[in-house]
């Protein structure tokens, strides 16, 4: 179908169609601190809502992330 996760002003994410080549559509695993990172805003990370019980998802600031 074509749909990925596209992050919208750094803070909301949405369904969108694919578009090649745009940055708020990429994401990348970080080793170290073993986040998903958005590609065009690095300081931003994803994030489970309600400790990682709940199935929406939102960004925050890199610096109080962890994973589940």
């Amino acid at each position: 179908m074509r749909r990925v996760a596209e992050m919208l002003g750094g803070a909301n994410i949405t369904l969108k169609r694919f578009v090649k080549n745009r940055l708020a559509q990429r994401f990348t695993f970080d080793c170290v601190s073993k986040t998903v990172r958005s590609e065009q805003w690095k300081t931003y990370v994803l994030d489970i809502q309600n400790n990682g019980n709940s199935n929406n998802l939102r960004t925050t600031n890199g610096k109080n992330s962890r994973w589940w």
